[in-house]
């Protein structure tokens, strides 16, 4: 039963990670006809993929930096436990 449920499961991912691979090809697809075409748009879309690269920065500076704090905070929690069983 386990191993059906498993397999069900890997049966969704691999289709969401289908479709998000077939969206991301459109959308890049058609991003990149519409900057070529010199549309009126593309100022605001050059602005906006300009955004898009700067929050992945962001996000994977922030997760760098939670990581860090939960490490922190893990460390200061296996000490204190330390120094209770030492009591």
């Amino acid at each position: 039963m386990f191993i059906l449920w498993v397999l069900k499961l890997l049966y969704t991912f691999n289709k969401l990670f289908k479709l998000c691979i077939i969206f991301s090809a459109v959308i890049s697809s058609w991003t990149s006809i519409v900057l070529l075409s010199n549309s009126t748009f593309n100022l605001e879309i050059k602005e906006l993929i300009n955004k898009i690269y700067l929050n992945q920065k962001n996000f994977i500076y922030n997760v760098k930096d939670l990581s860090i704090l939960l490490l922190k905070d893990a460390n200061q929690r296996f000490s204190e436990n330390n120094q209770e069983l030492f009591k």
